[in-house]
């Protein structure tokens, strides 16, 4: 169950599991009353939601509805009439992000966390069945509104009365019982802010459509609580019964007078007047037409109409009741306008069907907005036709009556609601347009059988919906094929079957994907595409068998039961139950198939090899399946349109489905042995074929190979008796597909030949035609064989099956050229009797045989292939001319050979270029075109010859250095000769463009088409970039299509870097008042970031310095060849991974200011979604990398004091005033300032460490001293010293022991004024060096000062708080030269006190307070005595024996070593030290260096007062024998 953990499920109560019964709420819903009131000018409706529950348990204090975007008056919610408590907080709210934070783009993560309540997460899957058979009661989306059940009249233990629970169900009437079940709450609410559930359309400024509105639904609970108070609940279905109040004409909604009407003054106008205190009133945003003031508002609802009356408080509104039952919130649906009513059902039907359904006839009803009734009856005459098949073959229409509803601005093209459907007006055409009527018609008659199965009988859970949407597209397709016929059916379930195998790569199983639907129309796309598909292998496997039924009567046998029966569970579908009906029902077992096609992901690829056994006279077949190995060698390749569905799977969790390395099943196989009889095999794939599956097939034929040829061969043997032969008794004649152009003449005209004699040889020596596997079409695979391609020759010609013409023809796309190919090719194009979908695969085709070593035959036979069937012949002093005849659209078949010939003309190309015979061919179509006598339009026919005639313009290999029409050479003939044509060509191309300014074509088809033809020349570089061309047509005016379509063009130019185009593309997708437009310009959006993420396009950035070019010794330039491998190698990568297109598109965007601003402002559009926001929230997580500081502002706190003020003066006598009276002033100010500092609590001690004996520290206080040069060659001056802290405290135990290398340069410590150090270990074994702290041009004070055992720092070491500035000449590291030391009077000893505590860091001062809070205060007085020193290298005086800091430990220190690293500059004074008036002249030490003579003024006493960090006690050292 989702939510579980797995291997883990929740402990059981009472049978439902204990996640379920934390999320559903203990009452389910008997009834719901739906009062609504329209405001067309606010664009707002209030009103008042009446429920009727039955509470499950007897102690339900509360109940949780679900409200989204509404205003709850919750002093007036009443429960059985008595006002009671209640509380509500609106989970819209977060849809804005509070003024306190500063947020911005980085900040995603924050923002996701903020509106986490409002995301379709996860929550529980309640089944149906769990909920009927433990009564669990509801489950609220949001549970915002949360009231009480028991009044506030009523005492805490006063009993509630006795609840009875009735049968959910109409009268026979059709109206609602009078006395309702259950406890009644009554909530009134209004609306604010309308994002979400409805959709206004034509009352925004400049837009002129006709007013309406119209509900909006989701896949995912949310959406019908943002139009009232409900139970969001898919599977809570009650009775409805709903009331919606609107004005009764187009005037009426904005107020708007007829010309006749007078104004009205006097009392009947009074109660319209405006009181004290309400809104000014509205202007309108523009007059309507006197004709359009009367035009009546049509109010078009879920259920049936019970009810239209005149409101007896207004006589311009009017009330419409609507009434259904077992139907839940996101099934209500309704659409308010001045819509035309078509009466569908009389105007289709016949009497005698009308007769022959009888009370199973649906009547069908179709609304439009005015002038578009003729649209509909074109649109929705299969739709008639649909119901009646639907009802004879699956049964009757669940419903009273169906309504197609077509609206403006709808995202998808069609949703289904109860005994509705709403239909976007881009489905609808005109008569003459003949090339959508297939796909809407199919679309159509989705959202009618969406109304048997998705309406009526829902899922059970969410694993449950593939087969809803499965038994929707099936039933949709088998009523196709009953208009288009059998081929038609044949041929489209090949190709979806075929763009199944391609897609289903890395993607989940259909049974996980109904858990992420939510995630994008992809996922029901591909849902859509793989559930049918599913059905139908499953219905092809079930009908083999002989008694059994199909997957028709299963789902007839569920629409039945579901008619007659009554209850939530009849009404619900689950895969299990389907499955156990489909097996009752045939003698087809579907574990496997259940496992492999629904629970398992993937497609099989089968690789089949044959062969003739002469011994045995057997077929021997194998048959190893690859779809293992296939997928690990080839990971799958990322594109633009694929990247926004990979990164919402990446970022939710949403894992690819296991693929099963072994799929079974039946597997039929038909052999046309030698004497062309077909015979089928019934063979079946079973487990143990783990290694492959092996067939012996037994041959048939006893005989010798009969002779066949063809009846034209046949027709001249029989012309000339005298040449047969006695053999030629065996011969057959047979007829074929493809038997055309077969005379000497024909092959010489078109080019054609036949096979080789050595070809003809091998074919005689086969004993069969050819093998068909999977004949019955059970397996949606890749199926490749090793049969030659004679025998996919013979398929192609003797099989009447057009799915084996679509396998012959797609072997022939995989080959090579070849003329025997294109020969074949051609006669398949030319024979009519192929299906025409099989033809245009041919003339897709031919294109790869115009080459030069075929002597371009491929153009030759296309261009006479489109003169033979579309041009005239005209003969004219012996010259031949074929200028195309007028067109004839009537033979809709051979109308799209003639769209597919020019297609394939304009592919094929001569040295690079298209030839100039084809692009003068393609332009006199387009220039000679005569569409006077055609039926039919001819707008979409010259739209696809502009695009062939742009296709034939673009060069094979475009130069991405030159543009084309500029690089052309006049003096070259070839050159100067493309140059004009194409000039000729782009006037013809933007002539067609004008044209549709003053002559509308449909959708504005010819426009669309030059603005793409224009931006594919522009990215071949064939004519230069011009953006004006497009963003002309980005004007609110145009038809959304035609912005749609320049937007597209910009991104696909890569003029989303440009921040001027990014800016008007994201103003447009977040402010424009379509969601049609808004949904579709994010797409396009998103394509331009992918193209940013795989490196297609880069965005605008600085120029970067040239790349470094290295040069050998023999010259030969290197640039930088192992980057640029890298680089190919990251982009590489980048295609297919979707973490490394991500982090590239994070490298590539760094540092875009001006993209996150922008981005940063559409989030917080107030016209967009919450699903639009949710998309560009994760669109700044693809884009941007996460960032967690951002500042928050707070307000002042406000605070009150009273005064007192003087007493007024009284003008009452004396005597009268009794008592004292005391008058003050309260006055409000903000507070600016804590009482007291704030100071943190200290934080718990930590543990003691382990306790050390104490060791003995030397405090070294250093004073100015004049160095002196030294005699041993070092520098005269020495180096700067790291600037140390003025008293050290040094460990004398580590000092006894010098080393005998150098030190390590001291660690850079800050400019404090007391530091605690260690001194590093020593080595008495050698001298050492004199390093750069020994190098000080000072005398030192040395004190040994023992440590006692006491609570040390983490580190060892006594820290002291860093100073929060620190100066230029502090630091060691800035300038390369030493400074001079400063010399001068003496400075004054100043002890100041640390205040700067609120400057530390937290983490510093935390750790000061800690220690002080477990150190022990103490405090001691140290003195100080000055050590007497010989020199620059400063060698310690000779303490008395047995002391630290003998005399090894001096001349260690002092030792001076050539060559060392010069130290860092030199120390400053302490501020206590007495300067030397003159420095004394250096004298010489035994050791050769310099050495200051002694100064009797350093034997003072210095006393200083510290607290150290830590406790230590004082010892005074024995007198030295120094002074």
């Amino acid at each position: 169950m989702p939510g579980e953990a797995p291997g883990h499920p929740a402990p059981e109560q009472g049978g439902a599991v204990a996640e379920y019964l934390a999320a559903c709420q203990r009452f389910a819903v008997v009834n719901q009353e739906v009062e609504l009131d329209f405001d067309f000018r606010n664009k707002s409706i209030n009103g008042t939601v009446t429920f009727y529950i039955f509470p499950m348990v007897n102690d339900l204090e509360e109940v949780a509805i679900d409200s989204r975007q509404c205003d709850i008056d919750l002093g007036n919610v009443t429960v059985d009439g008595l006002k009671t408590t209640a509380t509500f907080s609106d989970p819209y709210d977060r849809m804005d992000i509070p003024q306190q934070w500063q947020l911005g783009a980085h900040q995603h993560h924050s923002i996701k966390s903020w509106m986490r309540p409002l995301l379709p997460e996860q929550r529980p899957d309640v089944p149906i069945t769990v909920r009927e058979k433990d009564g669990l009661g509801c489950v609220p989306a949001d549970r915002s509104i949360k009231v009480s059940l028991r009044p506030e009249s009523m005492a805490k233990d006063d009993a509630r009365r006795p609840l009875k629970i009735k049968a959910g169900k109409a009268e026979a009437n059709g109206k609602l019982p009078d006395e309702q079940p259950g406890v009644k709450i009554s909530i009134p609410f209004r609306s604010k802010k309308i994002r979400d559930g409805l959709h206004f359309v034509g009352l925004d400024d400049g837009d002129m459509r006709y007013p309406h509105v119209y509900t909006r639904h989701s896949v995912e609970p949310g959406t019908a609580s943002c139009i009232f108070p409900c139970i969001d609940d898919p599977s809570s279905r009650c009775m409805w019964k709903v009331s919606i109040k609107c004005p009764r004409t187009l005037g009426d909604a904005f107020e708007q007078r007829l010309a006749t009407q007078p104004e009205l003054n006097g009392l009947e106008g009074g109660s319209r007047k405006r009181k004290h205190g309400d809104d000014a009133p509205i202007q309108p945003r523009h007059e309507l037409a006197e004709e359009d003031k009367l035009m009546e508002m049509t109010v078009i609802c879920s259920g049936n109409l019970t009810g239209e009356q005149i409101d007896p408080l207004d006589e311009k509104k009017k009330i419409m009741t609507f009434e259904c039952d077992n139907t839940a919130a996101h099934q209500i649906g309704f659409a308010i306008g001045p819509f035309e009513h078509i009466d569908l059902w009389s105007e289709f039907r016949t009497e005698e069907a009308d007769e022959k359904l009888g009370a199973n006839a649906a009547k069908i009803h179709g609304y439009c907005l005015p002038g578009r009734g003729d649209e509909v009856r074109i649109a929705c005459q299969p739709v008639v036709a649909a119901a009646d098949y639907f009802a004879l073959e699956f049964g009757r229409y669940p419903f009273e009556s169906y309504k197609i509803c077509f609206v403006d601005d709808m995202v998808t093209d069609t949703v289904a609601v109860n005994s509705m459907s709403f239909c976007s007006s881009r489905l609808l055409y005109p008569e003459d347009i003949i090339e959508f009527e297939i796909e809407n018609t199919r679309k159509l008659v989705h959202a009618l059988a969406s109304q048997y199965i998705g309406i009526h009988i829902v899922p059970n859970q969410r694993s449950d919906t593939w087969l809803v949407v499965g038994i929707q597209w099936f039933m949709a397709d088998l009523f196709m094929k009953t208009i288009c016929g059998t081929n038609w059916y044949k041929f489209h379930l090949k190709t979806l079957s075929d763009k199944l195998v391609e897609i289903d790569i890395g993607r989940p199983s259909i049974q996980d994907l109904g858990n992420h639907l939510h995630l994008g129309e992809f996922e029901m796309d591909f849902m859509s595409l793989k559930a049918p598909l599913v059905l139908f292998i499953l219905d092809q496997r079930m009908s083999k068998f002989t008694g059994s039924t199909g997957v028709t009567r299963v789902v007839s046998q569920l629409v039945m039961k579901a008619n007659t029966e009554v209850g939530p569970l009849i009404t619900s579908i689950t895969a299990d139950d389907f499955r156990r009906i489909c097996e009752k029902k045939s003698q087809y077992r579907t574990e496997e198939f259940w496992k492999q096609w629904v629970m398992g992901a993937g497609c099989p690829r089968l690789s089949v090899k044959q062969r003739f056994n002469k011994k045995n006279l057997n077929v021997d077949i194998a048959i190893s399946q690859l779809q293992g190995s296939l997928l690990a060698k080839q990971p799958q390749s990322l594109t633009k349109e694929e990247f926004w569905r990979e990164f919402q799977e990446e970022i939710h969790g949403v894992y690819a489905g296991e693929v099963q390395s072994l799929f079974t099943g039946p597997f039929t196989v038909r052999i046309h042995e030698a004497d062309g009889t077909p015979y089928e095999h019934y063979l079946e794939i079973r487990e143990d074929d783990k290694d492959g599956t092996n067939w012996s097939i037994a041959y048939n034929t006893k005989y010798k190979r009969l002779k066949r040829t063809k009846r034209r061969d046949g027709a001249n043997q029989s012309s000339n008796p005298g040449n047969k032969d006695i053999a030629d008794d065996d011969v057959v004649f047979f007829n074929s597909f493809g038997d055309v152009l077969t005379s000497g003449q024909d092959e010489t005209d078109w080019g054609l030949r036949d096979w080789s004699p050595e070809m003809q040889n091998a074919m005689d020596q086969e004993s069969y035609e050819w093998i068909r596997f999977d004949c019955n079409f059970e397996w949606l695979c890749d199926l490749s064989t090793d049969m030659p391609g004679y025998m996919y020759l013979a398929q192609l010609q003797q099989d009447k099956d057009v799915v084996a013409h679509q396998d012959a023809m797609l072997y022939l796309l995989r080959g090579s050229r070849h003329d025997m190919a294109a020969t074949i090719e051609t006669r398949t194009l030319f024979d009519r009797r192929y299906y025409h979908g099989i033809r245009a695969m041919a003339a897709q085709d031919l294109p790869k045989h115009a080459t030069s070593d075929l002597n371009y035959i491929g153009l030759a036979q296309l261009i006479l292939m489109y003169r033979h069937f579309f041009c005239d012949k005209v003969v004219t002093k012996n010259v031949e001319t074929f200028p195309p005849s007028p067109n004839d659209f009537s033979d809709k078949a051979q109308y799209s050979i003639q769209c597919a010939i020019p297609a394939a003309i304009a592919r094929t190309r001569e040295r690079g270029r298209c030839s100039k015979r084809a692009r003068n061919f393609l332009l006199d179509l387009l220039l000679f075109n005569d569409n006077s006598t055609n039926v039919y339009s001819d707008q979409v026919f010259i739209s696809r010859l502009l695009e062939a005639l742009t296709t034939s313009l673009i060069p094979e290999t475009p130069d991405p250095d030159h543009i084309l029409i500029d690089s052309l050479k006049i003096d070259d003939d070839d050159d100067l000769e493309f140059k004009r044509f194409l000039e000729k060509a782009i006037d013809e191309i933007d002539k067609y463009r004008r044209m549709d300014e003053w002559t509308l074509t449909y959708q504005n088809v010819w426009t669309t088409t030059v603005l793409d033809c224009k931006m594919r020349l522009m990215k071949a570089r064939v004519i230069p970039i011009s953006i004006i061309d497009f963003v002309q047509y980005l004007q609110d005016e145009n038809l959304d299509l035609v912005r749609l379509k320049a937007f597209e063009c910009l991104v696909e130019l890569g003029m989303i870097s440009r921040p001027v185009i990014l800016k008007l593309l994201l103003t447009y997708m977040t402010t424009d008042s379509s969601p049609f437009v808004r949904d579709r310009l994010f797409k396009v959006f998103s394509r331009g970031i992918a193209a940013i993420a795989l490196g297609d396009h880069k965005p605008a950035q600085q120029d970067a310095p040239p790349a470094a070019v290295e040069e050998d010794n023999d010259g030969l330039i290197i640039e930088q060849g192992d980057a640029i491998i890298e680089a190919k190698k990251r982009d590489a990568v980048r295609h297919t991974d979707i973490t490394s297109s991500l982090a590239a598109l994070k490298e590539e965007l760094k540092g875009n200011a001006e993209l996150k601003n922008e981005i940063w402002k559409a989030f917080n559009s107030d016209t967009i979604g919450l699903k639009e926001k949710q998309q560009i929230m994760e669109l700044c997580s693809a884009m941007f990398g996460p960032e967690d500081e951002f500042l928050v502002t707070f307000n002042y706190p406000r605070r009150w004091k009273v005064e007192r003020v003087p007493s007024p003066v009284s003008t009452k006598p004396a005597s009268t005033s009794k008592k004292k009276q005391l008058w003050v002033q309260f006055s409000s100010f903000f507070k600016t300032a804590p009482k007291t500092k704030y100071i943190a609590p200290p934080e718990p001690e930590p543990p003691a460490p382990e306790i050390k004996p104490p060791e003995p520290k030397k405090i070294k206080i250093s004073r100015p001293s004049i160095s002196a040069a030294s005699t041993n060659g070092g520098p005269s001056t020495p180096s700067p010293l790291v600037r140390q802290s003025s008293i050290s405290l040094i460990n004398s135990a580590l000092v006894a022991s010098p080393v005998a290398t150098s030190a390590p340069p001291l660690p850079k410590v800050a400019a404090d004024s007391i530091s605690v150090q260690p001194v590093r270990p020593t080595s008495s074994a050698t001298p050492v060096a004199a390093t750069a702290a020994a190098a000080v041009a000072t005398p030192a004070l040395s004190i040994i000062v023992p440590t006692t055992p006491a609570t040390a720092s983490p580190s060892g070491e006594a820290k002291r708080p860093k100073l929060p500035k620190k100066r230029k000449s502090d630091d060691p590291a800035e300038g390369g030269r030493p400074k001079k030391p400063k010399t001068g009077p003496a400075r004054k000893v100043v002890k100041l006190r640390f205040k700067a505590w609120d400057r530390l860091k937290p983490a510093t001062l935390q750790a000061i307070r800690a220690q002080a809070s477990t150190a022990k205060a103490t405090s001691s007085t140290i003195v100080a005595t000055p050590i007497q020193r010989n020199g620059p290298s400063f060698p310690d005086s000779s303490p008395a024996p047995g002391t630290p800091g003998s005399s090894s430990q001096s001349q260690a220190k002092t030792a001076s070593v050539p060559g060392t690293t010069p130290a860092p500059k030199a120390r400053k004074p302490l501020p206590s030290s007495t300067p030397s008036a003159a420095p004394a002249p250096a004298t010489s030490t035994p050791n050769g260096t310099a050495a200051l003579p002694a100064k009797p003024t350093l034997s003072r006493k210095i006393t200083l007062k510290i607290k150290p960090k830590t406790p230590i006690s004082v010892h005074r050292p024995p007198p030295s024998s120094n002074p």
